[in-house]
Parts: structure tokens; sequence; C-alpha cells
């Protein structure tokens, strides 16, 4: 008779003595008939010269039990007890297993065939597979169209905007991008959109990388959104690679050269806001070129915030309305204070905006007085106006005549580390253009001009 040594945890050295072939320990088929048996081995641990002896119950099911023939499956259990209960639930498991696939019907047995070996090939279960398929085909939020998301998310969001915690643009920007992006997949279930798809649908836009990158912002939104309520379990913008997404937006990391306006441009559009007082646009423009103050920031601005009557003129941009919520106070030079004292109507907020286009509006009338554009062949006047050129063109020729990036980034609300942006502004203008353009001022016979006591 062999013995075998094992160390069970906590214990003394135990010697497992090998059943003897004599009837002392049991060894039975259990359940009758099953193919399974139970064995009983003895245990004695010696502790100090003490034996103990101990039994356990091991069950062997057979591979042919179950369907493998050359595999078996051994479970060792403390009592007699606890090792015929596993060997019933063993017997009970392969019997449902058993119904389940005599209740099959012939179409899924022949589907069973042909798919196993494909699963097969690539390495999967078929518990894999069918768990992978569940979660897409029936998500748990329940299935949803393109469209259907795409509105719940608007609504969610015109909330947020109608209690004054999301800004106009902000909202009519998402609401206009995702809405487009719904009509194209309106019906389609939202678990169908590939990453393909959605590629070929980007690049169709035909629109400049950064438009496109601002699209694939507010449909990531969305896609992240599905994701949260449990009506998508992966996003498609996860599978963009780094090269998807320079394919489809360029390389934005790099700040393209701002677009600034000359001083005769400037001048223009300060003599048409003035000589249109109907369009109510001339404090705003000359917060925007002389401050620098971000156009969305000055529809917000109170007149009650521009304090150009004080012996240090400055405008106080709040936490409400400034961009990432940092307040900061803004130096008015004195050629603006001067451009300040020909608004006649100085109530209410800078830059009029009763309603979202308002705005807008005028000012693209006052760019079609001032000559930022031209007629097409059709007639249709195109605006030749970039967006930012006010707010670029103070930043140029602050640094140009300062020569002090610390202070325009203060002026500006910018970082101080934006090295990139004041590369770019140090090579737009001379510092005799930025004496050029701060010394521009209403003419001598332009009504109410106030001097200021330096």
């Amino acid at each position: 008779m062999a013995n075998m040594v094992a160390k069970l945890p906590g214990m003394a050295m135990v010697v497992r003595m090998k059943a003897r072939k004599t009837n002392d320990l049991e060894k039975w088929e259990y359940p009758p008939k099953s193919g399974i048996w139970i064995r009983e081995f003895l245990y004695i641990q010696t502790f100090e010269g003490n034996q103990k002896t101990y039994s356990a119950y091991q069950v062997t099911v057979p591979g042919k039990v179950y369907g493998k023939a050359y595999t078996r499956k051994r479970r060792q259990f403390p009592t007699k007890a606890k090792a015929q209960k596993w060997a019933n639930e063993v017997v009970l498991g392969l019997k449902l297993q058993g119904e389940v696939f005599f209740k099959a019907t012939e179409e899924e047995r022949q589907e069973f065939a042909a798919c196993m070996p494909k699963l097969r090939d690539k390495g999967l279960t078929l518990t894999e597979a069918v768990n992978f398929a569940l979660e897409r085909l029936k998500p748990k939020g329940g299935e949803k169209t393109i469209g259907e998301i795409t509105e719940e998310l608007i609504e969610s969001k015109r909330i947020r905007f109608d209690r004054e915690d999301l800004r106009p643009r902000s909202f009519k920007d998402f609401r206009n991008r995702t809405s487009k992006f719904a009509s194209d997949f309106n019906k389609t279930p939202i678990y169908d959109l590939t990453v393909e798809e959605l590629k070929t649908w980007l690049i169709a836009l035909d629109v400049s990388p950064r438009t496109t990158f601002n699209y694939l912002s507010v449909i990531s939104e969305v896609l992240k959104y599905a994701v949260q309520k449990g009506y998508l379990s992966i996003s498609p913008v996860n599978e963009l690679t780094d090269n998807d997404r320079k394919e489809l937006c360029g390389s934005l990391t790099k700040e393209q050269e701002p677009c600034i306006l000359t001083i005769e441009e400037a001048r223009r559009l300060l003599d048409a806001a003035r000589d249109n007082p109907d369009l109510e646009l001339l404090g705003m423009v000359t917060l925007g070129l002389f401050c620098g103050i971000r156009v969305e920031e000055l529809k917000r601005l109170k007149w009650e915030d521009v304090h150009d009557d004080e012996e240090n003129p400055v405008v106080t941009i709040s936490g409400t309305i400034a961009k990432k919520r940092r307040i900061r106070h803004v130096d008015i030079p004195e050629n603006a204070v001067q451009w300040l004292s020909l608004c006649a109507d100085r109530s209410g907020t800078v830059a009029k905006n009763r309603y979202i286009t308002e705005h807008d509006k005028r000012f693209r009338k006052l760019l079609k007085l001032a000559g930022f554009g031209h007629e097409d062949e059709n007639g249709v006047w195109k605006s030749s106006w970039d967006n930012n050129a006010m707010r670029h063109s103070f930043g140029s020729y602050h640094y140009a005549l300062t020569g002090d990036p610390l202070e325009t980034a203060r002026q500006l609300g910018h970082k101080a580390s934006d090295q990139v942006l004041f590369d770019h502004y140090r090579a737009l203008a001379k510092k005799s253009d930025g004496e050029k353009y701060f010394a521009i001022k209403p003419a001598a016979s332009a009504a109410k001009i106030l001097e200021f006591a330096r």
C-alpha cells in the first residue's frame, strides 16, 4: 500500500492513505446507474505524536457522462451528504441541458452546427457570443432610434437653457448640429450605427476640419448619453483610431494663425456702427476691438459693468459671464472711452440680443454696410468676416504695443502659459501698428466726445 503526503492549510503534516481493496472503505455509484462514482478516503493527521483520522468523499464524473470522453471531473467533500448532493446537481444539470437540446427545433440544431465551427475558429464560446449579442441587440435601457435619443437629449438641454444654466449659443449650436445628424439617421436603431457609417457621414459633410471636429464632439456627447442610459453598450466613437481622427479633423493641436483687421478695416467697422445707431452696435464693437471681450460675453455684459467714467476705466467680466467662469477686469483705453461716449442708449446689455438670432442678424447687416463681404454670381451677399476678428485684433495689437505677454493674457482672460497664442500674435503686428490701432478715435466733429484727464 502506497502513501501520499500532503499538507493541509493550518494543519500539521498529514498522510493520506489510499483505499484498500477490502470493504472497509466505501465506493458506490450515485445516483444509481448514473455513471458517477463516490469514493471514501481516510486522512491521518499526526501532531505531537497524536493521530486523528478523518474521512473525505471524492466524486468522480467520467467524461462520457457529460459528453467529453477524455476528460473527467473530480470534487472532494468532507461529508457523504455533501458529496451526494453535488452528484445529484450534476445529474440534474445534465438532464436540463438534455431537455433544452431535445426541445430545440431542427432548424435551431442546424444553426448551432453551422455556427460552432466559426466560433471555434475565432476562439469564442457560444456563451460569449450570445452575451455579446444580447447586450447590443437587446439593450437594458430599451430599443431607441438615433432620432429619439437626440430629441431626448435636446429636450434635457432645453430645460437647462430655460433656467439659464446653458448659454444660448451653446444650446443653439448643439441643437443645430445634432438635428442634422438625427435627420440623416432618424429611424436607425442606435445599436446599428457603425464607426464606418459615422466616418462616411462626417466626410460627406464636406466642411472644414474644425467644423468636422465640432460635429464629432456633439455626436460623441449623444452617443455617450446613450451608453449612460443603457440604450447602447459601446459608443462607435470609441473605435475611432488616432489616424481616423486626423483623417477627419486634421491636426488641431496647433492653433491656426489668428485673422486680424487692418487699421483701416477697424476704423471702417467703427464708423459704420456710429453712423447706424439703430443697430445699437457701437458699444459692442468698441469693447470687442479695444478690450478684446468675446462676443458671447458681450451679449451678457450689462452697461452697469462698463466703468468708463472713472479715473482708471475698466470693464468687469463677472464669473456668470466669463468663459470658464473666470472673473477679470479689463482696462478701457482712452480711444475706446471716446467711442463709448457716443453711445446714446446705455441701458440693459451692451449687445442687445432679445432672442437667439437677433444680434447675429444686426451684426451681419453692419458687416454689409462696412464692406466686409461681396455678392456672388447669383447676387447673394457673402460675408468675409472671421468670427474672432475683433478679439484677435485686440490681442495682436495690444501685444505689439506693450510687448508684455502676461499683461495681454490677463486682459484676454487667457492662461499666462498660452505660449502658442502669443507666438502667433508676435508675428502679426509691429509696435508702430499697435500705436496706430489704439489711436483710432472718432472724428473731431463727432458729438459728445468726453475728455478725461490722465
